[in-house]
């Protein structure tokens, strides 16, 4: 009897152990899907097709979608079924953001990098406030760790500050330019970049067209901007590794005017702005670019970026008046015309050679520096519908992210182990039953012989 009573015991204590077992190995309960954060697309009724060349065109991520729903970032380009592949930040967090989100926002993020094989182009900002500097590069870093090389892209050291002379104080601009800060704080990023492990991925500053248009080969004026001065720099020392990046915005484009005669119309102004070939803003800008670029250095294939290249529906605050009053200019089908271009152009420049990578701006509607921007390609974080979309199309649902290959096999195998577990411990425990019962029998009859014997 006592040999029957620990078998129970001892049965127990298996089960306990599998029952553990099964459960460090995150066995799904009876039922559960697998499933991970994120969205495969966003939904409308409108297809604008492959996306031409689609490994060297990227997309920004702005503010709204790191701060709030980085989970949400969608795998495919907006109205297309082309994986993205490249991505450009501007920032890796802000000090008015809640810090407590950050390394979530961080996890979505390089989870959606390496299960997408997506490569990130990080951004270490340069501002007029040295320690925010400090902090944003601090926070730089610890994302590129997580990140890791193969997902990382470049490193972009400061963006558009020849525009520091608009917005800041002469002293600021004179420390960033004629005092060398800029130049400083570059050299000093990539070589803390090289000994994290990360010798030899791209570098660069980023600029908008103005330093093109505002000198030859580039704008150099002491007090304002000393572009020239520093592509001179940074090409000497890095080589190869630098990289120009220029942002492009044919829809800011300052020779755009209404059509003649009219106050609200701006036929000839979208058609020039929206599209993508000889005589077009954006694809003349370009070709222009590197020109100068072979003009300061002689060659005329060093590596060649488009940082920003975008669309804004509905009408940015900051377009010039007279064109805020064609509505037609900030349509949503003149957004689509123009997005529909981009997806579709093949990167070539007729002549020159094209650029390496081109970032369109953005994936969803943001603020910038307290002015809400409407670039996006989508609006909001709740809202699941791409921006393009007929007037009167009803998405049923989101389009989530589907079960990934290496994902449902891992599923799988742990479904199975959990069941291979499972049926040990009952063929053990019906095993122990038997061996049991068999034993209490033979007792038994034992015991009935033995008082035969005594009776007698």
């Amino acid at each position: 009897a006592p040999r029957a009573a620990a078998v129970p015991a001892a049965m127990t204590k298996l089960a306990a152990a599998l029952a553990g077992a099964c459960l460090a190995l995150q066995c799904p309960a009876t039922g559960a899907s697998l499933s991970r954060p994120g969205m495969l697309q966003c939904n409308s009724d409108i297809y604008v097709g492959k996306v031409q060349n689609s490994s060297a065109k990227g997309i920004t991520l702005d503010d709204t979608t790191l701060r709030y729903c980085a989970d949400r970032i969608p795998e495919l380009w907006p109205n297309s079924a082309s994986s993205i592949k490249t991505m450009r930040m501007f920032r890796s967090w802000s000090p008015d953001w809640e810090e407590e989100n950050r390394v979530r926002s961080w996890t979505a993020l390089v989870a959606y990098a390496q299960e997408n094989g997506v490569k990130v182009l990080v951004a270490a900002p340069v501002t007029c406030f040295p320690k925010e500097d400090e902090q944003d590069w601090r926070w730089t870093k610890e994302l590129m760790r997580m990140l890791g090389r193969d997902h990382v892209m470049g490193i972009a050291i400061g963006n558009e500050l020849e525009l520091l002379s608009v917005s800041q104080p002469r002293s600021c601009v004179e420390e960033v330019w004629d005092g060398g800060r800029l130049w400083r704080l570059f050299t000093q990023r990539v070589a803390e970049a090289d000994k994290m492990g990360f010798e030899g991925v791209p570098v660069t500053t980023v600029f908008t067209a103005k330093v093109i248009y505002d000198g030859y080969p580039f704008a150099n004026v002491k007090g304002q901007v000393l572009a020239q001065d520093f592509f001179v720099n940074a090409t000497r020392k890095y080589g190869k590794r630098f990289v120009f990046v220029f942002n492009i915005y044919p829809y800011f484009d300052s020779s755009l005017k209404l059509d003649p005669g009219s106050t609200t119309r701006c036929t000839r102004a979208v058609k020039k702005a929206t599209c993508w070939h000889d005589g077009c803003l954006g694809y003349d800008a370009m070709k222009l670019a590197r020109q100068r670029m072979k003009a300061l250095t002689g060659h005329g294939d060093l590596p060649f970026w488009i940082g920003e290249v975008g669309w804004s529906s509905p009408a940015a605050v900051t377009l010039p008046v007279y064109m805020q009053q064609c509505e037609d200019f900030s349509s949503l089908a003149t957004l689509r015309k123009f997005y529909s271009g981009f997806v579709k152009w093949n990167l070539s420049l007729t002549g020159y050679r094209p650029p390496h990578q081109v970032f369109y701006f953005t994936m969803r509607d943001s603020m910038n520096y307290g002015i809400q921007e409407y670039f996006g390609l989508l609006d909001t974080c709740k809202n699941d519908k791409c921006k393009i979309q007929t007037a009167n199309y009803t998405a049923f649902e989101a389009v989530e992210a589907p079960i990934r290959p290496k994902v449902l096999q891992g599923g799988i195998l742990l479904i199975l182990a959990c069941n291979c577990l499972m049926t040990l411990f009952v063929w053990m425990f019906v095993r122990a039953t038997r061996r049991s019962s068999r034993s209490l029998r033979r007792q038994g009859n034992a015991g009935d012989a033995g008082d035969s014997d005594e009776e007698e």
